[in-house]
């Protein structure tokens, strides 16, 4: 892998293991725990992440049909379509080694390749992928602050252990 596909690589995978954390003791009821009637649970975010890391290269770099393993793109999904979560996390782990496999391919002259997005633009390939980490990280985000709002959540505040000791020096 290229240093620049690496440095993509480690970005999107910095933020899963916390993620996981966040989702790993919910149960299929606080999966799919709405904040509000018009805000996406837990399960809908993890579905998301996955059909967008995989989509939006098929669509843009590799000139690929859109893939819906789940029969329907999320956006278009009911809540009584979304799986259940061991399925959601098997799809995110499969688009992760598909992921892996096409930053072991992409050479840095393929990453300045230049694509046009219907909503973006004129992008370069190496942006494509920025898109996908920040939307990743976004939605990572989304799902920690879920898990803590849902009702009788079993996920508590992160506690950071760097943060803590340089509080306590500086009293």
């Amino acid at each position: 892998m290229t240093p620049a596909a690496e440095a993509i690589w480690s970005s999107l995978e910095f933020r899963k293991p916390m993620m996981l954390r966040n989702v790993e003791p919910l149960s299929e009821e606080l999966l799919r725990w709405q904040p509000a009637p018009d805000m996406n649970s837990i399960a809908w975010q993890l579905w998301y992440i996955a059909e967008v890391e995989d989509n939006w290269i098929r669509t843009l770099v590799t000139q690929e049909p859109p893939r819906f393993p789940f029969d329907v793109p999320i956006r278009k999904a009911t809540p009584q379509q979304i799986p259940p979560k061991q399925l959601l996390l098997d799809y995110l782990s499969e688009i992760r080694a598909v992921t892996r496999h096409r930053l072991e391919v992409t050479t840095d002259i393929g990453l300045e390749h230049v694509v046009e997005d219907p909503d973006f633009g004129t992008l370069t390939v190496r942006e494509v992928w920025a898109g996908i980490v920040t939307s990743f990280a976004w939605h990572a985000g989304q799902i920690a602050l879920t898990a803590k709002l849902a009702p009788g959540s079993p996920v508590t505040t992160m506690q950071f252990n760097y943060w803590r000791k340089s509080v306590i020096s500086e009293q």
